[in-house]
């Protein structure tokens, strides 16, 4: 089950967002040939902004939040763990387990639905509002029939940095393993994210460490993660495996993979652990480890991912970023970059097609706090950026995201040729933070000299360095 940072909230007041994620349709993979009906989302469905997907053997059942706050369920709905309640709205969260589902709404509040065999739906009286919730579990047997009993426990983050767990012992029914070794360890503080998974529970504390716990199916899954589990900023836990995502995007697990060993990926933007496991990756990819037989969804635009067990669920985007852009880079590279108001960067480009560009696209990092920005494109003059061919401006920017601003008339591009695209926060506007590669593992970027309100007609560079691409294009 995925979790992920959630914002600090005061105490006296708790009005929690909704996923930062742009609307988009749900995308299914996995689950046989037999079971394609049953996982295929609903043909409406193309507002969600978060999705959930049952990490128990043989649930298939599966939830999305929509951006109004309402919810959608579908697939085997065994014990009306996709069926919400009836008026149920306001809701920011999702998650399902064995046979039950979660939702936090945004008060703090938590409902829970489903199953409640093991207690899995009886929310504390005193639970008071909280941040984040988590479902976990698993079916006492292999698949749903008539004998099995879905053994469930749910985790709630509190404001106050602490973790509840309920879901009472149930061994006559088969969940010898929901049991006391699920309760938080004592003392345990600080955290920021919360992820249970089939028979272990994972929290992320505040300096980037994690702690586990549970009953486990793996070797060390119910005890602390392996020491060079640090600066990890997102966790989920799944069926017998747990995996870490650091700030850089690279992932550490630890559990059971079998003779493919655990995975080995990069430039990972959100992670979702099942007994397969879902990476979403920086450019809006998506990948799976170990690979499933049926296709894994090709293209970029994804938003978000949720590992169900032998399936998976991604929300995308309608507006897909074009895969072959004029000129530039439409990849969100690795490296956030930073210029202070005032400053302008240009980065150089050989155009990869010929046409008249009218729109200058850039991806401002989620810290930027720019309020204006000038964009503008460049002709090369002897491997530096030369005269202004064609600038523009926006006053609403959108951080984490593409921003899309107008060239006017545009300019004509010619395949072959270089370019230099360039970026301008003006002066008492903000700290513009964009993406690039590190400096000395890119192309030629120069820095230069803007004015409050324009980038200059004639390049005037300052400093030289080697970080291009940065994540702008035109088209």
């Amino acid at each position: 089950m995925f979790a992920a940072l959630l914002p600090s909230l005061s105490s006296a007041e708790v009005v929690l967002p909704l996923p930062d994620v742009k609307p988009g349709r749900v995308v299914t993979w996995g689950g046989g040939a037999d079971r394609q009906e049953l996982l295929k989302p609903p043909a409406d469905l193309d507002d969600a902004v978060a999705v959930t997907a049952s990490d128990s053997a043989g649930s298939y059942s599966s939830l999305a939040l929509r951006a109004d706050g309402t919810l959608v369920g579908w697939g085997l709905n065994a014990f009306g763990e996709t069926t919400p309640p009836e008026d149920l709205t306001g809701v920011v969260s999702i998650d399902s387990g064995p046979g039950f589902s979660l939702a936090l709404r945004a008060d703090g509040s938590v409902v829970a639905w489903g199953s409640d065999v093991s207690g899995q739906t009886d929310v504390p009286d005193d639970l008071g509002p909280v941040t984040a919730v988590s479902a976990g579990g698993y079916f006492s047997y292999q698949g749903i029939g008539l004998d099995d009993q879905p053994c469930g426990f749910a985790l709630a983050l509190r404001q106050d940095g602490t973790v509840v767990r309920w879901g009472k012992d149930s061994p006559q029914l088969g969940c010898d393993f929901i049991d006391a070794r699920l309760n938080p360890p004592d003392g345990l503080a600080h955290v920021v994210a919360i992820s249970a998974g089939s028979r272990q529970a994972l929290a992320l504390r505040s300096d980037g460490t994690v702690v586990a716990w549970g009953s486990g199916v793996a070797a060390g899954l119910d005890g602390t993660p392996p020491e060079q589990w640090s600066n990890i900023v997102a966790i989920s836990a799944g069926s017998g495996n747990s995996l870490g995502l650091r700030a850089d995007g690279t992932v550490l697990a630890y559990g059971i993979w079998g003779e493919s060993g655990p995975p080995q990926v990069t430039d990972v933007a959100a992670v979702s652990a099942s007994n397969r496991d879902v990476f979403l990756h920086r450019d809006r990819t998506v990948t799976v480890y170990p690979e499933l037989r049926e296709s894994v969804p090709q293209g970029d635009g994804y938003q978000s991912v949720s590992a169900g067990f032998d399936y998976a669920l991604a929300i995308q985007a309608e507006e897909g970023l074009p895969t072959e852009p004029v000129i530039g880079s439409a990849v969100v590279q690795p490296w956030v970059d930073a210029n202070p108001a005032g400053t302008a960067e240009a980065f150089q480009y050989v155009a990869t097609g010929s046409g008249t560009v009218t729109t200058f696209r850039a991806y401002l990092d989620d810290a930027s706090t720019a309020e204006r920005l000038v964009v503008g494109v460049y002709d090369d003059e002897g491997g530096e950026p030369g005269a202004l061919l064609a600038t523009g401006r926006s006053s609403e920017l959108k951080a984490g995201d593409w921003n899309s601003i107008s060239l006017g008339a545009g300019t004509e591009i010619t395949a072959g040729q270089p370019y230099w695209l360039a970026l301008l926060a003006p002066l008492c506007s903000g700290t513009i933070r964009f993406r690039d590669l590190p400096e000395g593992e890119g192309g030629p970027t120069r820095l230069g000299f803007g004015d409050d309100v324009a980038l200059p007609s004639h390049w005037r560079s300052s400093r030289d360095f080697t970080n291009s691409p940065a994540s702008i294009y035109l088209n």
